[in-house]
């Protein structure tokens, strides 16, 4: 599958890459001719996608395990990646969690656990890429937001806090590096059904609910009227990373078939 965006010679950091939008992202840019590093906290799922990535393309592609609310790992992710290659052009960084849970049963260890992941894996890891980006005055940040990002949800407060708080850390990040030539976005998918989506249906289920029903309800809501795909959200954060974007940033790109239009 190829959109048109050449990224040859680019070297790319994906975290989340070992699966899920993640990993095609991933195999997007190493099509589009980047080199990838994949960190994930899997890291058999982060192998594994590395050598589909190296038997189906010309590049290189490694991989390591990550946990980016740890910011020691963070840091020592990013100096594997550039000791493996050399330098970081491109930031995708797309690893996170959410927790579908009443507000009234929300514990202060489901919040911590879920802004650790979402809010201040996205600060640790930009303001690391961003130590190696800036003397080479270039390159592309994109961050995983999310419609949660642009409109709260009551069963979903501490998902849409994070995400919110993403939001604004991709537009104050996008003001200190534009000085430096960096461009930095973020991608607000809609309703995509990852793992993240089996979860909150297998929980539908588990507590009486018609899982299938309330999937077709959310999707009923859509303007477009049909879900959207791990390939329509990797294709916007490759754009992102492309030269077609060297004049956007500070953007959150809504990607939810009419959903959210602000």
């Amino acid at each position: 599958m190829s959109i048109g965006i050449d990224l040859s010679g680019k070297n790319a950091i994906v975290t989340g890459g070992g699966d899920g939008i993640g990993k095609v992202t991933a195999k997007l840019l190493a099509q589009a001719g980047a080199n990838v590093f994949l960190a994930d906290l899997n890291l058999e799922n982060a192998r594994k996608t590395a050598e589909e990535i190296q038997a189906e393309t010309s590049v290189q592609a490694y991989y390591c395990k990550c946990n980016v609310a740890v910011k020691a790992e963070v840091d020592a992710m990013v100096e594997e990646a550039v000791k493996a290659m050399g330098t970081i052009d491109i930031l995708n960084h797309i690893a996170g969690v959410s927790r579908k849970v009443d507000f009234m049963d929300m514990t202060e260890e489901l919040y911590d656990f879920v802004m650790d992941i979402n809010t201040k894996g996205t600060f640790f890891v930009d303001q690391a890429v961003l130590r190696v980006m800036m003397p080479n005055r270039k390159g592309k940040i994109v961050n995983m937001s999310s419609m949660s990002g642009k409109e709260g949800y009551a069963t979903n407060v501490a998902y849409s806090a994070s995400k919110f708080a993403v939001t604004g850390i991709t537009q104050a990040v996008a003001k200190y590096a534009a000085p430096y030539n960096i461009n930095v976005n973020a991608v607000c998918p809609g309703i995509v059904r990852t793992q993240i989506w089996e979860g909150f249906l297998a929980q539908t289920r588990e507590q009486g609910g018609d899982a299938e029903a309330y999937w077709k309800e959310r999707i009923s809501a859509i303007p477009l009227q049909r879900p959207q795909t791990p390939e329509d959200i990797a294709r916007m954060f490759v754009y992102l990373s492309s030269d077609f974007a060297d004049n956007m940033t500070g953007q959150g790109i809504n990607v939810t078939g009419g959903l959210i239009l602000h």
